[in-house]
């Protein structure tokens, strides 16, 4: 019996969709970090206290 590998959709899946699904993550991975900055950074100006004018 043929492997999965061997066949046209498993070479597709594995040389396409995985490396795509692979990048997408580290995109993802990237975003979120990114928010996670973004987030304390807002967490840290909200915690200070207002200068009085």
């Amino acid at each position: 019996m043929t492997e999965f590998y061997q066949t046209g959709m498993g070479r597709k899946f594995y040389e396409r969709d995985v490396p795509k699904i692979a990048e997408s993550l580290a995109t993802i991975a990237e975003q979120l970090a990114r928010l996670n900055q973004n987030i304390e950074k807002l967490n840290e100006n909200m915690s200070k206290p207002k200068q009085a004018e």
